[in-house]
């Protein structure tokens, strides 16, 4: 393999292009990452544009339905009002009725005692004229006997006296009557005068509730009156919500056009990114190549070195028969099933855990300069990594994303574009490193391919920040 060499540059200006170069595709590369960000942003509201919109739609419909729902409680609070004036109206006037009424009864009452006075009389008169007749009796019987005394001149006498003592009888049987019916008489005007009195309590009691019915009705027309003013104001406060409520929709539906149009123009503009990152990463690779950059130099050739050092050391084992070149190129992937990661097995895990992983940890820690290492094959499965990134999993997502990258299928843009450079010595790019949100660099990575026995594995990756 032909040797990278360093190459003193002739002027800070050759040096300063190979510099600036480097920056430009750092500098491209966050905006990328920026532009990138925003778009997912943008793209995740699109998505959610249909949504919006329907509910806004919902949100007009609904606030019509709430002014057409304030406007027939506010008809129908006018029409308990009237139908409440109208009760109002007429338990008075059946409570004047009712205070007629009692009136009547009373004076009806009046009139049955007077009444049963009056049979009192007619009894008195009636038991008068019974001791009369009894009287009228005894002297008929009196005029009887002397009449019976007499002979045939008192014969005309005892006739009288014999009519007399009829008229009394009969009068007594006229008086009896009178007096028994007097009597029933009497009695039923002492039950219906009780009666009567009975009716006249209740009827005050009733002419009672009647008025506490009535200010009843008339506190429940103040509360609706009260209602139907406060139905007036939420009709009024629903129609400026309508109001308010199609100006929004109107300039949601504007807003969410004016993302459609944004979202155009950050693809275009990521797309842009893109092509000047990709043409940046060519020229910062093509300087790279020229070894006119002396700050990236010591790091190429660290690659290069290191890649051939895990060349030999695979290739040594497969001498030996300690490894077989099929589990070195082994591309059948058993999913680990773990959850929340995404990780496969292969046959050559246990050989880069023990003998390439030592090597990979040279290039993490305070006394060295590189970000990291790692190799990857042509599917950008990585096989083995940092001992600080080959933790057991957690179950915590930041911790896992960071600390257990090992065993994972990465073949992103940069991995993608180092396999097509697989026959140059080395590939060399600036991207951008996020292995969680908040954990975001730019990285500088030298990709040397690597060659085992002829035949092409993948890379050794370096990454370091300069």
């Amino acid at each position: 393999m032909q040797q990278h060499r360093a190459v003193q540059p002739e002027s800070d200006a050759i040096q300063q292009m190979a510099e600036g170069c480097g920056e430009s595709v750092i500098g491209s590369s966050r905006v990328g990452g920026i532009v990138g960000s925003v778009r997912e942003r943008m793209a995740l509201l699109g998505d959610k544009r249909s949504y919006l919109e329907q509910i806004a739609r919902n949100l007009s419909d609904e606030q019509e339905q709430v002014v057409i729902a304030t406007d027939t409680a506010r008809r129908k609070s006018q029409a308990a009002f009237d139908n409440l004036e109208k009760s109002s109206e007429t338990m008075q006037v059946s409570a004047l009725e009712l205070h007629d009424l009692i009136a009547l009864i009373q004076s009806l009452g009046e009139d049955v005692k007077r009444f049963a006075n009056a049979m009192a009389d007619v009894i008195t008169a009636s038991q008068t004229i019974d001791s009369i007749a009894r009287s009228t009796n005894m002297l008929a019987l009196n005029a009887a006997i002397e009449a019976e005394r007499a002979g045939a001149a008192g014969a005309t006498f005892a006739v009288v006296a014999a009519e007399v003592k009829k008229l009394a009888q009969d009068t007594r049987q006229v008086t009896d009557r009178i007096s028994t019916t007097m009597h029933s008489l009497g009695t039923e005007a002492s039950r219906f005068v009780s009666q009567v009195e009975r009716g006249v309590d209740q009827s005050r009691s009733a002419q009672r509730h009647f008025e506490t019915i009535n200010i009843a009705i008339r506190r429940a027309g103040d509360m609706v009156r009260d209602v139907a003013a406060q139905t007036d104001a939420i009709a009024e406060s629903s129609a400026g919500v309508r109001s308010d409520t199609g100006e929004l929709c109107d300039n949601l539906f504007v807003f969410m056009e004016d993302v459609a149009g944004c979202s155009e123009h950050l693809d275009d503009a990521l797309g842009q990114t893109t092509a000047l990152e990709a043409l940046s990463n060519e020229v910062f690779n093509k300087l790279l190549h020229t070894g006119l950059s002396h700050r990236d130099n010591p790091f190429v050739e660290m690659a290069m070195t290191t890649c051939d050092e895990i060349r030999r050391l695979i290739e040594a084992n497969l001498d030996s028969g300690a490894l077989a070149e099929g589990d070195v190129f082994d591309r059948e992937y058993r999913p680990r099933g773990e959850p929340g990661l995404v990780r496969y097995d292969n046959r050559f895990n246990d050989f880069a855990d023990a003998h390439i992983r030592p090597i990979l940890d040279r290039f993490w820690g305070d006394d060295t300069q590189a970000y990291g290492a790692v190799i990857s094959n042509q599917d950008g499965y990585l096989p083995t990594h940092l001992s600080i990134r080959s933790h057991a999993p957690t179950g915590d997502a930041t911790h896992d994303a960071t600390h257990c990258r090992n065993r994972m299928i990465v073949l992103d843009r940069t991995t993608s574009e180092a396999i097509l450079h697989q026959n140059d010595r080395y590939y060399a790019a600036v991207y951008r490193f996020e292995p969680t949100p908040s954990n975001v660099c730019i990285l500088r990575n030298i990709f040397v391919p690597l060659w085992i026995r002829g035949r092409y594995w993948g890379n050794f990756e370096l990454a370091y920040i300069r």
